[in-house]
């Protein structure tokens, strides 16, 4: 009895075109262009420690701006530290992910529910911009934790001549 499985595997390789051999990769993203498709797929995070001060020192802005920093950026999901001044923020939409909010520091507002007036598509199912009419207000502090579903509207703002920091797990539906 001859065994022809190695010869007829080598074979076999030789006749697959070289696009079936090897799979080629997808252009990456972001979580800044996470709106216009998934997430580039990576792999598992290593153990990571970041001290208060470090933590501190990622989400300090010289201005009273929006700004964010994206700490874990995943296929399904991303993390991300986000700092909101009180002024230039607008309300958005998200038709796909699941946004897990946990306040670290400051005072802010939401405002959430109601109707996205005005706001411009910016692509799988997501709108930036307009106004949000009909909606409820709460006021945000150091320790409070949110969940906002997809498809809810919202506004986050920094009370007037603050900025609020919060930390954001967006998980995709």
């Amino acid at each position: 009895m001859r065994f022809y499985g190695f010869p007829a595997a080598i074979a076999l390789t030789m006749a697959l075109p070289a696009s079936a051999q090897t799979p080629q990769p997808a252009a990456p993203l972001t979580a800044q262009t996470a709106t216009a498709g998934t997430l580039r797929a990576t792999p598992p995070d290593p153990f990571v420690y970041q001290s208060a001060a470090e933590v501190k020192a990622l989400t300090q802005w010289p201005d009273r701006k929006t700004h964010s920093k994206v700490v874990a950026d995943h296929e399904s999901y991303f993390v991300e530290y986000v700092t909101r001044g009180d002024s230039g923020n607008n309300p958005e939409t998200h038709g796909h992910w699941y946004d897990y909010i946990h306040v670290l520091d400051g005072e802010g507002t939401i405002t959430y529910g109601g109707t996205q007036d005005g706001a411009r598509d910016v692509g799988n199912m997501e709108t930036r911009g307009g106004t949000i009419n009909g909606g409820k207000m709460i006021t945000l502090h150091s320790g409070d934790r949110l969940v906002l579903p997809p498809g809810l509207p919202h506004l986050f703002t920094a009370t007037k001549g603050n900025t609020f920091t919060y930390l954001i797990f967006k998980h995709k539906h």
